[in-house]
């Protein structure tokens, strides 16, 4: 796909932090997932329109949610045998493991923590995505 020199100095060093593991490790395919092309296209991905919205997602889930019931840091397990009727449907976004009573063992997890730097300047990077 990419030489050595290209890999080493591109791929190698944000893929293994990404995954937190020696990329030697990660199967085939999530090297495969980058695009590589032979273009100025600098988008990541082939659709013809792509950002991400004014003001980010943020305003968009709120708005999703305006009106919703959200509850934090709650056994949901408990809490749905408890109030079985609380609604038509609930949405669960703990741990599939857990919720499936760790029947098929338990699965790894990375955690990856963003930190948001805003500059005062007219595109910084070129592209959203």
């Amino acid at each position: 796909m990419v030489g050595k020199d290209v890999y080493e100095k591109l791929i190698k060093g944000y893929t293994e932090k990404q995954w937190g593991r020696d990329a030697k490790e990660l199967p085939a395919f999530i090297i495969k997932r980058l695009p590589l092309r032979f273009t100025f296209d600098n988008n990541y991905f082939n659709d013809r329109y792509q950002g991400i919205p004014i003001g980010g997602y943020t305003g968009i889930v709120e708005k999703l949610l305006d009106g919703i019931e959200v509850r934090t840091n709650t056994e949901y397990k408990d809490f749905i045998k408890e109030n079985p009727d609380i609604a038509d449907k609930t949405v669960y976004t703990g741990m599939i493991d857990e919720f499936f009573d760790y029947k098929l063992g338990v699965l790894e997890y990375r955690r990856v923590y963003f930190e948001d730097e805003r500059l005062d300047t007219d595109n910084y990077q070129g592209n959203a995505v």
